[in-house]
């Protein structure tokens, strides 16, 4: 009896141990489960935080590239000689582009009264549409002068540009509209971050005249390194300011017709050579040539305009030369169309009448340089640079007529220019203003200029 019951009490410890080592075992399995579950769950979770996270980063690419339809980002790139903010509408291959610039001057001036101006000087806003990646239409309106009153001494609001644009290829596109006048630089490329002085340069704006357009139609194109523009547009005809301005040392600024009802009586052929060279470099002539007529349609004389550029803008430099050289046919009938005093309209005096020159010439250069490349900053840029200018509005005037005081001018321009990002600038420089014959000026100034 007794070996019975040893035998069962041995049976059942060992029944017990095997139950309780596989129940372990069990246990373990399942916790092994478990926690493949839970790390299963961690996983799948962390692919949904990720899913969720690339969900919300395509979800703003997608709002940005709507945007970016909608309103393309500036690139710092020129369309067939435009400024950057003047190009976007023509390289947006769809839809809507606006774009614009602006800028504000200060000038301290001693030989002026007062001695002290601030000036908001101009707002721009550029308007285009593409209607399909050929057709497009392009546009620049400006105030000058934060308001418009109805009064001379105010603002202006004036449409600087607008046309519809036609590309077939890189070689040949049209236009027609209201056309910059492709002479110089400044006229076409004139937004204020992309030169580095205060103003833009004397000679364009008194010889070649700032901003110069006209009602017409042409074509433009390129041809391997070589870039061409020529326009048809009406002639030119004195305004009520012309002998005013004339004066001023101004001579053509009187005689745009800014597309304002213009008389075409008279017709003009405006047209630009550009070959571009190693290290981004690009030289070229431009030229104009039309009638000037009178209010009856009468013609006047006729003007030729010849203007040579080189331009080379690389690691850091941006170096400029424009000339200008232009003769006047009958520029003793324009003269006296554009004269006020009686004394010569009525009595015939040419003495004392406005002279509009037979011959006027001059030339710019400038030398610009980014110092902070020395520092190895790529993300801005502080350009210190020079300007010399040397013009001459009156070479030779018809027989009779007498030299304006002050025609012969140089003028020395330093200064410095900093840009924080390529679309804002903040100027300081110095002018030294030295006509021949008459009174020597000294201008500081200020500037803040942007563009998008």
């Amino acid at each position: 009896m007794k070996r019975v019951l040893l035998l069962s009490a041995l049976f059942s410890t060992t029944v017990f141990a095997q139950s309780t080592e596989d129940r372990i075992k069990q246990l373990e399995d399942q916790i092994k489960a478990l926690q493949e579950e839970v790390q299963k769950l961690k996983e799948d979770q962390k692919k949904s935080e990720e899913t969720k996270q690339e969900t919300e980063v395509l979800k703003e690419e997608i709002r940005k590239l709507r945007l970016e339809i909608a309103i393309p980002q500036l690139e710092i790139k020129s369309y067939s000689g435009l400024g950057p903010a003047a190009s976007k509408a023509l390289l947006n291959p769809k839809g809507v582009s606006i774009g614009g610039y602006g800028e504000i001057h200060f000038l301290h001036n001693s030989d002026k009264k007062p001695k002290n101006s601030v000036d908001a000087k101009r707002l721009v806003l550029y308007f285009g549409y593409a209607f399909n990646e050929k057709l497009k239409f392009n546009s620049e309106i400006e105030w000058e002068h934060a308001f418009v009153e109805g009064k001379e001494e105010s603002g202006e609001t004036a449409v600087e540009f607008a046309f519809i644009d036609y590309n077939f290829n890189e070689k040949f596109g049209i236009r027609g509209g209201l056309l910059l006048v492709p002479v110089g630089i400044i006229n076409e490329y004139h937004e204020p971050p992309t030169f580095p002085s205060v103003d833009r340069p004397y000679l364009e704006r008194v010889i070649i005249p700032t901003t110069w357009r006209e009602l017409g139609f042409g074509a433009y194109g390129r041809l391997g390194a070589l870039e061409y523009r020529a326009y048809i547009t009406n002639g030119l005809k004195p305004n009520e300011e012309a002998g005013e301005k004339v004066e001023k040392g101004e001579l053509l600024q009187g005689f745009k017709q800014k597309g304002f009802k213009a008389s075409a009586d008279q017709i003009a052929f405006t047209g630009r050579l550009d070959y571009s060279l190693p290290l981004n470099a690009k030289v070229g002539a431009s030229t104009f040539t039309g009638g000037i007529q009178d209010e009856e349609g009468n013609r006047l004389g006729s003007i030729s305009l010849f203007s040579p550029h080189l331009w080379w803008q690389y690691e850091g430099w941006d170096v400029r030369f424009v000339g200008a050289y232009g003769s006047v046919s009958d520029a003793q009938k324009v003269s006296k169309a554009i004269s006020t005093n009686p004394a010569c309209t009525l009595l015939g005096d040419t003495s004392q009448c406005t002279t509009f020159p037979k011959r006027f010439y001059g030339f710019y250069t400038q030398v610009a340089y980014d110092i902070l490349r020395f520092f190895k900053v790529s993300d801005q840029q502080l350009y210190l640079f020079g300007i010399y200018e040397n013009y001459n509005t009156h070479a030779s005037v018809p027989q009779g007529f007498e030299k304006p005081q002050g025609s012969k001018v140089q003028v020395f321009n330093f200064g410095l220019s900093y840009k924080p990002h390529p679309l804002v600038a903040l100027k300081a420089d110095y002018v030294r203003y030295a006509p021949k014959d008459a009174k020597k000026q000294n201008i500081y100034r200020l500037a803040l200029g942007w563009m998008f």
